[in-house]
């Protein structure tokens, strides 16, 4: 897919574990051969890289970076500030107030950014930091950040980024802009504003991700997403595909947590769980309405939320499931075709 996608201007990724990158050779060949770019599922994270406030862990994301170099793969930081994926020690330290947090958040870019400023060029700084619509009118997420610094520190985030280092590309990442849903429809208004907002104050914000965690039975308008992809480039903004999967709903049960959003019910028209072939054919339907989408709007680079499906958050689980482009044993499935096609302006049956 990598080279597919580079021959048509774009850029195919795979978020990927440093342990199965060692421990797994088809693992290693099919991200070898599947991807220019790698994110780091967990690597990057506050959790891996501070297990202790006097300790940085950096043996996960060096792994990865090493991988990259032998491949000739770009790495993508994920990701500097986000609300989750911390430990006790850091939510405490929060709490102690701003000048705690200022100091805590400095000390973390510092040594981050410094360890990894030969291999990776581009970070999300916040993930997820807009607030969801059925929890709250506010713009932002309430966070243990957002309550030790206020409403200023994305802001504070970026600009101290961009001081550190004022060549990284520095992306604003989030969920639950892909459905044509009065959620979605919120979600997107206001990481819009976020952005708008970001760019009128001078916060050195150059690309927003999307995450594309896809509800195959949501509805869904290829011409709305296409037109907030044009609204993010009219900013001045790069858009790009973070984390794109699919989600069935008659395999992921609401109740369990899985999934951003309100419950969903399959659809009316929803395959049978049990014909694996009906579902990767909506599911492939799905992802090229939604990448062709957002490459025409003028999107440039799509990575997939894991190497192939047992590796995938939602197989975890519910082993059942199949949301990703290759399967168990790391043969392109339908998906991988649409995103093929996608990649190539192509019509999808």
């Amino acid at each position: 897919m990598r080279d597919i996608a580079a021959r048509h201007g774009f850029a195919f990724g795979l978020a990927v574990q440093p342990r199965p990158l060692a421990g797994d050779p088809a693992y290693a060949a099919a991200t070898a051969r599947e991807a220019a770019l790698l994110v780091p599922e967990g690597a990057t994270k506050w959790w891996d890289l501070r297990p202790e406030e006097d300790r940085f862990d950096f043996a996960g994301i060096d792994a990865i970076t090493a991988f990259a170099a032998r491949h000739g793969q770009a790495v993508r930081g994920h990701t500097l500030v986000w609300h989750a994926a911390m430990r006790p020690w850091t939510l405490a330290a929060l709490a102690e107030g701003p000048a705690r947090a200022h100091r805590l958040l400095e000390v973390h870019l510092d040594g981050v950014l410094s360890h990894t400023a030969g291999a990776i060029r581009d970070w999300d700084v916040a993930n997820e930091a807009v607030a969801d619509p059925w929890n709250s009118g506010d713009l932002l997420k309430d966070s243990p950040w957002l309550r030790a610094l206020g409403p200023s520190y994305l802001d504070l985030a970026f600009r101290l980024v961009r001081e550190r280092d004022p060549t990284l590309t520095l992306t604003y990442n989030d969920y639950g802009c892909e459905h044509a849903t009065a959620y979605d429809e919120e979600k997107r208004r206001r990481v819009l504003a976020l952005a708008r907002g970001m760019r009128d104050r001078g916060v050195p914000l150059d690309a927003v991700g999307l995450q594309g965690h896809l509800h195959r039975d949501l509805p869904f308008s290829a011409g709305t997403v296409r037109d907030f992809v044009r609204a993010l480039r009219a900013l001045d903004l790069r858009v790009l595909i973070t984390e794109l999967d699919v989600i069935e709903p008659e395999i992921h049960a609401p109740a369990g947590g899985l999934t951003p959003g309100p419950s969903i019910a399959p659809g009316p028209d929803a395959p049978d769980p049990a014909d694996i072939a009906a579902r990767d054919a909506r599911a492939a339907a799905r992802v090229h309405a939604f990448v062709s989408a957002v490459l025409e709007g003028g999107g440039d680079a799509v990575l997939a939320w894991g190497v192939a499906d047992h590796h995938s958050w939602a197989t975890r689980a519910q082993p059942a499931a199949r949301p990703l482009p290759l399967d168990r044993d790391f043969r392109p499935k339908p998906m991988w075709h649409a995103l093929a096609a996608a990649f190539a302006g192509q019509a999808w049956p």
